[in-house]
């Protein structure tokens, strides 16, 4: 039974291998900068639109968010390997890039997305394959998360607090005509 899988999975983990840079299922991108607080808020998003729950969180000296391994349907490209049984996990790790009066911290943000592969008739799990269909699945949340990271929109720090949303005033797009809030205190 071993050897039925055997050369298959050999296959597999040679050209995966060669697209990963190394053998290994675990993916990892790098998909932008943000402040501490955008950075958590919007891995959690993330974490929670694709289904995955937070295992462990790390602050100190750079965040870490880890999720629980989750149970998912093998893909095509790895069913076709001898998969029978598949889990993954996300990993989001915000490093400090810069450090400013007014914005804090300011990181550089990395989504990791970890893969094992359960085969009939091995006790352990596989972590050295890493699909193309595999690939899509993790590239597709990567990207989801740097849309969001990318939409964050400007931020004023200081000055005139008047317009913002916490007095109800906002300015009209080219005027300097304020509508609602009344001016601030």
């Amino acid at each position: 039974m071993r050897t039925r899988w055997f050369f298959p999975l050999v296959a597999l983990a040679t050209s995966a291998g060669c697209a990963t840079g190394g053998g290994s299922a675990f993916y990892r991108k790098e998909v932008g900068q943000a402040t501490a607080v955008d950075a958590k808020t919007l891995a959690e998003q993330v974490i929670s639109r694709y289904g995955y729950t937070i295992d462990s969180f790390e602050e100190e000296p750079e965040i870490r968010i880890q999720t629980h391994w989750k149970h998912r349907l093998p893909f095509e490209d790895e069913v076709a390997m001898g998969v029978t049984s598949a889990e993954s996990r996300i990993v989001v790790v915000a490093r400090p890039r810069s450090y400013t009066d007014e914005r804090g911290a300011y990181y550089n943000i990395y989504f990791m997305v970890e893969n094992r592969l359960g085969v009939a008739g091995e006790p352990a799990w596989n972590s050295t394959l890493n699909t193309p269909m595999f690939r899509a699945y993790a590239d597709s949340m990567a990207e989801d998360f740097k849309s969001l990271l990318m939409n964050i929109g400007v931020r004023r720090h200081g000055g005139d607090t008047s317009l913002g949303p916490a007095s109800g005033g906002i300015l009209i797009p080219g005027t300097s005509t304020r509508r609602g809030g009344g001016g601030g205190a």
